[in-house]
Parts: C-alpha cells; sequence; structure tokens
C-alpha cells in the first residue's frame, strides 16, 4: 500500500495528481495562486514525512527568473554549436553584442571536417536554431535579459576532437534542456512565456530525437549525464520514461552543468547570470 510520503511526493512532483487532487477538493476555480499555496504546503508536507520538521517551501522565481535560467543554458548551447560549425561564438557571430557577456567563451573550436561528415546538416541547423533561442529569449526580457556568463565549452574534456564526439555531447545538452524546459514549465505563470517555452521545448525534442537516433545507427555511446538520463539503445531510441520526457528541477539541472556538483563549476566556471544560479 503507498504510504503518506508517496503520495504527497508525487503530488509535488507531478502536475497532474496536484490538478486531480484540486478537482476533488474543490479548488479548480483557486487558478493559478491556489495551486501555488497547494505546492508551497504540501513542499513542505513532504518535508516532514521525510525528515519529520517543518520547512520552508522552495523559493518562488518570477517568469524572467526562470526565462533567464533558459537564457544562460541557451548560451552555453548556442555556443558550443557555433563554435563546433564555424570555430567562432555568439559574439563574432553578431547573435549578442559585445557588451552583453560578463566573461570569455573557451574550450571549443571548429570540429576537423564537420563539414563533410554525416551530421553536417544537422550540426549546421541545430546551429541557427540555438542562435535563434538566445535572440528569442534575449528579446522576450528586454532589458531584463542577463549577460553571457563565463563558459568552458570543454568541461567534459569531449564535442570537439571529431564529428562523433560532437553527437555525444550535443545528445546531452538536447536532453539536459529538454528535461529542463519540462521541469521549469510549471513554474511560469504568464501564458505568454508558457506558450515560448513550449515552442522551444518542441524543438529541442526534435534535435534531442535526431542526435539520439544518429547515435544509435553509428554505434555511439552517450554516457548519462544523472541517473534520469536514458542512454540511446536501440530499445530505447528517445529520451523517454514511461511515455513522457523526464522533468529536471532547476537543482538537477545545475548538478549537470556546474560538473556533478551544486556549486560553480563544470561549463560555467563562474556560475550562471541571474538570481538562479
Amino acid at each position: 500500500m503507498t504510504n503518506k510520503k508517496e503520495l504527497l511526493l508525487d503530488l509535488v512532483e507531478n502536475p497532474i495528481s496536484r490538478r486531480s487532487f484540486a478537482k476533488r477538493i474543490g479548488m479548480i476555480g483557486a487558478g493559478i495562486a491556489g495551486a501555488s499555496v497547494l505546492s508551497g504546503t504540501l513542499v513542505n508536507a513532504v518535508a516532514q514525512a521525510t525528515t519529520g520538521t517543518n520547512a520552508t517551501a522552495s523559493p518562488a522565481y518570477s517568469d524572467a527568473d526562470i526565462l533567464n535560467f533558459a537564457l544562460n543554458l541557451e548560451y552555453l548551447e548556442g555556443e558550443f554549436y557555433t563554435y563546433a560549425t564555424n570555430g567562432d561564438g555568439l559574439v563574432q557571430e553578431g547573435v549578442i553584442p559585445a557588451n552583453a557577456v560578463t566573461g570569455p567563451t573557451y574550450g571549443g573550436h571548429k570540429i576537423p571536417n564537420i563539414a563533410n561528415s554525416p551530421v553536417a546538416y544537422i550540426a549546421s541547423e541545430i546551429r541557427k536554431d540555438e542562435q535563434g533561442h538566445v535572440r528569442f529569449l534575449r528579446s522576450a526580457l528586454g532589458s531584463a535579459a542577463v549577460k553571457k556568463p563565463t563558459i568552458n565549452l570543454n568541461a567534459l574534456g569531449i564535442g570537439f576532437s571529431d564529428w562523433k564526439s560532437f553527437i555525444i555531447l550535443a545528445a546531452i545538452f538536447e536532453d539536459v534542456g529538454t528535461s529542463a524546459y519540462n521541469g521549469a514549465a510549471p513554474l511560469i505563470q504568464n501564458k505568454t512565456y508558457l506558450a515560448a517555452a513550449a515552442g522551444i521545448y518542441g524543438v529541442e525534442a526534435q534535435h534531442s530525437g535526431a542526435l539520439r537516433t544518429h547515435a544509435i545507427d553509428f554505434g555511439i555511446r552517450v554516457p548519462n549525464a544523472d541517473g534520469k538520463s536514458v542512454p540511446p539503445l536501440p530499445n530505447s531510441p528517445f529520451f523517454v520514461n514511461n511515455a513522457l520526457t523526464p522533468a529536471r528541477s532547476v537543482q538537477e539541472v545545475l548538478n549537470i552543468v556546474y560538473g556533478g556538483h551544486p556549486t560553480p563549476g563544470g561549463f560555467f566556471p563562474n556560475g550562471l547570470n541571474g538570481t538562479i544560479r
């Protein structure tokens, strides 16, 4: 029989369960505000059920905070694909102005013979998409957009030696990106921003599927980023768990991009820019 803690964890982590619970107790009319209160109450309840103590709910982030968190990740992807395919970065290509950075991007270069590789067309199109995501989010945020932080593209020591190495790092980035947008969606209150995030999420998911298919077809092993990873294999071609894209929390995403720990490092030596860092 499911115990109390498992039920509470399901209510916090599963938006479908929360909606069903809300309907049963007549809270549908409360809207987003009511859902936020319910979520905060349940976080405290889970903390008590897990540790036996009271705890303060996770801090609420504004929509701008969440979009800036996504922008940091798009800076990383944009720099990776731009360096891998063209040998330069977002500033050099005019995607962002020189005054929109707080630190350099290093560790990347054009992949040898990338233009003649089996993934040349995919790499080129993904570069365009990721540059477009940076432009889109910066435009949506306006003056609130954070600057590009310092980025170390060689944090894992892979991605630039050849096109197979490129597929490995690209597949990791795209799976992390889809799970990050999926995890952030329930936190976004403005429907316009939510629709924008959903649009980007859909593109990242298409990138993920294409790269995972190539990894399988060419026998390329992609290591797990964490326990929520789904290795691209013939029996698990897509980043799917129980027919759904896994969702990662802010902290889970930070643990990956910071190199396996919760503090700055890895791809972001000085941390992300913005409130969520």
